[in-house]
């Protein structure tokens, strides 16, 4: 079976090094490494690298996660003769037997499939769970934050689900040939994966999330995105979401969904910073006009 890994990294040299270790010890036929610009000695390190199965393609701007994965999966499209594409970020790490695992699903009805990611510490890493069920209604949105379970998959077994991460999704090669344009990459970060799935589901693709697919996340969870940059793009990127073909979320689904953010920002932020990129947030993604 021939199986690609596209990796999208930027300014994360240790975990790049570690990711690629871990990815080098399996069987992939290429591995694509997707340089983000980095400014550090990401580059340098790479062109050190000499197996012959690497693909290093360095961008000239950082375009995000979202940007990478789009130019990474672009190139495996247009050039790599292969036919299962692994996507996941520089700070994770495949398990020694993911190939092996993967090898043995039955994939008769699945393109795509949706791996299950930990925290170092064994831990479900929340952030790369899929939704069973996209909570969409202002209703279902209610009930997620009581009872998440109803919407999330179970860790034990197979389920269909609507949504994957890109960390640890699994696309067959047609897929990317037919639908890498669904890429958003003007979202950089935050919900490319989410709307990117989302439309596949609405085109009647089906997504099998399996437990014995597994990566390991090493992402510092607990980092306070409330005080920092990123909640930019979380909240310009939830509003931009309505704006999409298949939007995963109603409009008062987002709009309970910014509230949120606006007191989370206030109570754990505390800082005024945050507040300013929240609203800087809104007003960017209703007025952010995707280029045709």
């Amino acid at each position: 079976m021939n199986c690609t890994a596209l990796i999208v990294t930027y300014n994360r040299l240790t975990q790049l090094q570690e990711c690629l270790k871990a990815t080098l010890l399996l069987s992939f036929n290429h591995i694509v490494v997707v340089n983000n610009a980095s400014t550090d000695n990401t580059a340098r390190w790479l062109s050190t690298q000499q197996d012959p199965r690497l693909h290093i393609l360095t961008t000239t701007k950082n375009s995000g996660g979202a940007g990478g994965f789009r130019h990474g999966s672009q190139f495996i499209a247009d050039t790599l003769d292969t036919e299962w594409v692994f996507f996941y970020d520089d700070d994770a790490y495949p398990a020694i037997d993911l190939l092996d695992q993967f090898n043995a699903l039955d994939k008769l009805d699945y393109q795509i499939f949706s791996s299950k990611v930990l925290l170092p510490s064994g831990a479900i890493c929340k952030m790369n769970v899929p939704y069973k069920k996209v909570p969409y209604t202002i209703y279902e949105t209610l009930l997620y934050g009581i009872k998440p379970d109803n919407f999330l998959p179970n860790f034990s077994w197979p389920e269909e689900v609507e949504t994957f991460s890109f960390v640890g999704a699994v696309l067959h090669h047609n897929i990317l040939r037919q639908y890498t344009d669904l890429i958003d990459d003007h979202l950089f970060l935050y919900f490319d994966d989410v709307l990117f799935s989302y439309h596949l589901s609405q085109l009647g693709y089906k997504i099998l999330f399996s437990p014995n697919l597994i990566f390991t996340h090493d992402t510092s969870i607990n980092i306070n995105i409330y005080r920092n940059k990123k909640i930019y793009y979380m909240v310009r990127n939830l509003v931009f979401l309505q704006k999409s073909q298949y939007p995963p979320f109603s409009k008062f689904s987002i709009f309970l969904r910014i509230i949120r953010i606006l007191i989370l920002c206030i109570c754990r932020g505390r800082n005024i910073h945050s507040i300013l990129y929240t609203l800087k947030g809104i007003k960017d993604g209703f007025l952010y006009k995707k280029p045709k």
